[in-house]
């Protein structure tokens, strides 16, 4: 990834990966909740990314600790599709629910994440392809930094190749000089979904 409008500033500190044929087999959805199953895959790799950076962020403990300060930004070309179609199908029969209605909303790729994470920073939802996106994503970032809006952001991804689907999420921090990988680590973010289907973070 060699885009110049890529803020050199910007470090991942905390890195997962999901890639699965079944992402309605995450979702956790209930009787008071719902929620596109991208959305609820999103927020499993959002979880397991912050856990794997809170080993490196000792001084304050918990990303939630600070939840004010901590951003999303999701990116997905599809979103909320899958619960929109589902909407479709039921609008003829007269019988919708507003569940599914908010369930649809392709905001709720950053928003579940947030809500079960307890982040209340800024948040935004990208809908186009990853690689096209992530420059915009990156700046964005920066101003959430550059603003003092947020400490930390989270920036997923998610790519689908057929019927497997690979979400990416890492934790962003501001730091004063570029770090030696941050563009390696960055372009994990957009790569090719993985021709095997495994959990990975």
């Amino acid at each position: 990834m060699t885009d110049s409008r890529t803020p050199a500033a910007l470090a991942p500190v905390g890195y997962a990966e999901i890639v699965t044929d079944a992402p309605e087999r995450h979702s956790r959805n209930g009787s008071s909740l719902f929620a596109d199953p991208l959305a609820w895959l999103m927020a499993e790799a959002v979880e397991a990314a912050v856990r794997d950076c809170r080993t490196g962020l000792t001084e304050i403990g918990d990303l939630s600790e600070i939840g004010d300060l901590v951003g999303m930004i999701a990116i997905s070309e599809v979103c909320t599709l899958d619960t929109m179609r589902l909407i479709a199908r039921a609008t003829p029969r007269g019988r919708l629910s507003p569940l599914k209605f908010a369930g649809a909303n392709p905001g709720s790729l950053a928003g579940l994440a947030c809500i079960r994470q307890g982040f209340r920073g800024p948040t935004l939802t990208l809908s186009m392809p990853p690689a096209a996106a992530l420059p915009t994503a990156l700046d964005v970032a920066a101003g959430w930094f550059g603003r003092g809006s947020a400490r930390y952001v989270l920036l997923g991804t998610h790519r689908q190749d057929g019927d497997t689907h690979a979400v990416r999420c890492a934790v962003l921090q501001s730091v004063r000089a570029p770090e030696p990988h941050a563009e390696s680590a960055l372009a994990r973010l957009v790569a090719p979904v993985p021709t095997t289907v495994a959990a990975t973070s």
